[in-house]
């Protein structure tokens, strides 16, 4: 790996452990082996480089979630796809949920994590808005089913120390992990029923 490679690789693993503002550039520059003016070569500032770190992580995760849905199939598998996917990559990068969850509470950063997370936001929005329409002004409309379940991915992996004393396991072993995928499946299978009902004029709003 070339000395911009590990400077990102380093920057990334101290951003994840002490956040933006607690880390600084002579930490990431021992930590990554090169010489502290290199970082300020490669990159103009802290600022640049933190956002360099949080650009690649979306990138990855915006093309993941692409390809997963303009994959065929019913509404349902194409939704399940996207929770699997999603799962798998915040399971293999614990790093991007501490970052975003640190700038998301105040951090600096908040407007440049919300322009990566509209497009993906909305695109799922009208996905579920095409299925089913009669759903939009409802408890079941998609931006509400859409905001539970980015809670139910994103909090298993931001407060995973705290889940492992509640559960009494590692919730991120492979087991836990596709234990948690069948669950948000049947939490998916719920909703497409309620919407299904809602969608044939059967379910009363509550």
């Amino acid at each position: 790996m070339n000395a911009r490679g590990e400077i990102l690789k380093a920057a990334d693993k101290l951003f994840g452990k002490v956040g933006f503002d607690a880390a600084t550039t002579r930490e990431i520059a021992e930590l990554s082996g090169v010489n502290k003016a290199l970082i300020h070569y490669h990159f103009k500032s802290k600022e640049e480089l933190f956002e360099k770190v949080l650009d690649r992580y979306y990138e990855r995760l915006n093309e993941t979630l692409q390809k997963a849905s303009e994959k065929e199939g019913a509404w349902r598998d194409r939704m399940r796809r996207l929770i699997d996917v999603y799962v798998d990559f915040l399971a293999k990068n614990l790093n991007f949920s501490r970052i975003v969850q640190r700038e998301s509470s105040g951090g600096k950063h908040l407007d440049r994590i919300s322009g990566h997370l509209v497009p993906m936001f909305e695109r799922t929005v009208e996905l579920l808005n095409e299925a089913y329409p009669r759903s939009r002004n409802s408890a079941l409309a998609a931006h509400h089913l859409l905001v539970s379940f980015y809670g139910m991915i994103v909090t298993y992996f931001t407060y995973n120390s705290v889940l492992a004393r509640l559960i009494k396991r590692n919730p991120l072993s492979g087991k836990e992990i596709e234990s948690r995928k069948r669950h948000l499946h049947l939490m998916l299978d719920l909703v497409e029923k309620g919407l299904r009902e809602e969608q044939a004029g059967k379910r009363v709003e509550r």
